[in-house]
């Protein structure tokens, strides 16, 4: 992404920040995204007609779809419902359904043997390079025919975009805050009078209060993932705060800097965590699945999160949906930085076309589309409903992909009415006061974090490990191995 991206993106953003703070993108990881008129409340297609085909219509084929939950999740009978809609809704249409999870480690093999389901999701710093490789469908003329190129987010559009044709769908955004397990912070006595966390507000306060509650508690006081690409994801946020950069455009050519003074300060913090206050979890080879464990089961008190994740640790280990408070991110020496991310949808090369319109059919059921009429919102309003049903977190929101007003305004009174947590434990986070949102860096953003995971495990296992020394070494290795190979 070029600078003018960037910087349209920062914008853009924050924008969707602002007009979700109403009530808006429930955000959630797997869950239900958005919902589906065109943005101008036209009517649909023809072809979107709820009159079945005749038989001499119908075309008998096999849609892969990858948007499907774990088979221990409860939402799974709410896709089985959908699922059965789509294929009563489309005959001759067969759904094959995988729990399709990015990972950067198998979607080359994946893509290079053709086993890529017709829908994937990815995150907002894959498109780009999934593109380049061949490996994404061109689907400009369904996003023009089902609305949704004119109702999402501009700046999440540009990211799935290259010459003018558009390679996927935004669904979601997310911008960093911290999570509070709430029964630990009742043990540790640092709750205020309401019943809320007393909220870190500075990145040394933080590294207080983990020690409170470490010494209080015995538990935890802090999760810091340096696995699977997390560490160095999770560090650009802190980083950032103490005045670092990671890639800089310098005469038409990126440059790693991510070997500054105030990255160094940034890294002596992070290392700090572990040998000066002894905050961190025993085992410091982790990643964010055993977060959504420790967390879920009252073994940690404070780590990085946001909307996207918030009913994993209920999903999956029976944490109690009141137990999850969320503020916006502490400040460090430079201010309140939180990177922003998020979710999009993309279809694999070799679809058909009569796939990809599948595929666009499925996101529409299930809520994922621009649409306010009450058919579109059902999708949404299903999820929210099961997910009040469930006891899961409803109200609190992220980003929003769609970002006409009236789907804005429909979004916050579904929330509204299946709200079931107090938003005084979220209130924080979704004002997000005094906080500059920024997206992941252009240029091999992934790699960046995988380059980052070392650097943070070698501070974090050795005790006499030179932060210096080790960011000079990943930033050389990097602008060698990438941004030498980079277009400005």
């Amino acid at each position: 992404m070029r600078n003018g991206k960037l910087l349209a993106l920062i914008a853009a953003l924050a924008l969707a920040v602002t007009a979700c703070s109403g009530g808006g993108n429930n955000g959630e990881a797997g869950g239900s995204q958005e919902p589906s008129t065109s943005a101008s409340g036209s009517a649909p297609p023809a072809s979107e007609s709820s009159a079945p085909p005749s038989p001499s219509e119908t075309k008998e084929f096999v849609f892969n779809n990858g948007d499907w939950p774990k088979p221990q999740d409860k939402r799974l009978a709410q896709f089985e419902q959908w699922k059965a809609k789509f294929e009563a809704e489309n005959p001759g249409v067969t759904m094959k359904t995988e729990n399709f999870s990015y990972d950067t480690n198998t979607f080359l093999p994946k893509a290079e043997s053709g086993q890529l389901p017709n829908l994937f999701g990815t995150w907002f710093t894959e498109p780009q390079k999934i593109i380049n490789a061949g490996y994404a469908a061109d689907i400009t003329e369904y996003m023009t025919k089902y609305g949704f190129e004119q109702a999402l987010n501009p700046a999440m559009l540009d990211l799935v975009k290259k010459d003018g044709k558009i390679y996927g769908i935004p669904s979601n955004g997310y911008y960093m805050g911290i999570w509070y397990n709430v029964n630990l912070f009742k043990q540790a006595g640092l709750l205020d009078e309401k019943g809320i966390p007393k909220y870190p507000r500075t990145y040394e306060e933080l590294a207080e209060t983990a020690k409170i509650i470490k010494d209080k508690t015995g538990k935890a006081g802090f999760f810091f993932p340096t696995k699977n690409n997390q560490g160095g994801w999770e560090f650009m946020s802190i980083a950032w705060s103490y005045g670092a950069e990671f890639e800089k455009l310098e005469n038409g050519k990126w440059k790693a800097v991510f070997n500054s003074p105030e990255a160094v300060e940034a890294l002596q913090y992070l290392k700090d965590l572990k040998w000066k206050y002894d905050v961190l979890t025993d085992n410091v080879l982790v990643e964010v699945n055993d977060m959504f464990r420790m967390f879920g089961t009252d073994q940690v008190a404070m780590a990085f999160g946001g909307t996207d994740w918030m009913n994993t640790p209920i999903n999956d280990y029976k944490m109690s949906k009141d137990n999850l408070s969320v503020s916006a991110v502490p400040a460090g020496p430079k201010g309140r930085v939180a990177l922003s991310g998020g979710n999009l949808f993309m279809f694999s090369a070799n679809s058909t076309p009569e796939q990809i319109d599948a595929g666009f059919k499925w996101l529409k059921i299930k809520g994922v589309s621009p649409d306010v009429n009450p058919e579109s919102l059902k999708g949404l309003e299903e999820t929210l409903a099961s997910d009040q049903k469930l006891n899961r977190i409803v109200g609190p929101h992220g980003m929003q992909a769609w970002v006409n007003k009236e789907r804005v305004d429909a979004e916050n009174a579904i929330r509204e009415k299946y709200k079931n947590v107090d938003l005084a434990l979220w209130d924080d986070y979704m004002k997000n006061e005094g906080v500059t949102i920024r997206p992941e860096e252009p240029v091999n953003a992934q790699e960046l974090y995988k380059t980052l995971d070392a650097v943070v495990q070698a501070v974090l296992t050795d005790k006499n490990a030179d932060p210096k020394a080790l960011l000079d070494k990943a930033a050389a290795d990097f602008q060698r191995d990438y941004l030498d190979k980079a277009k400005g």
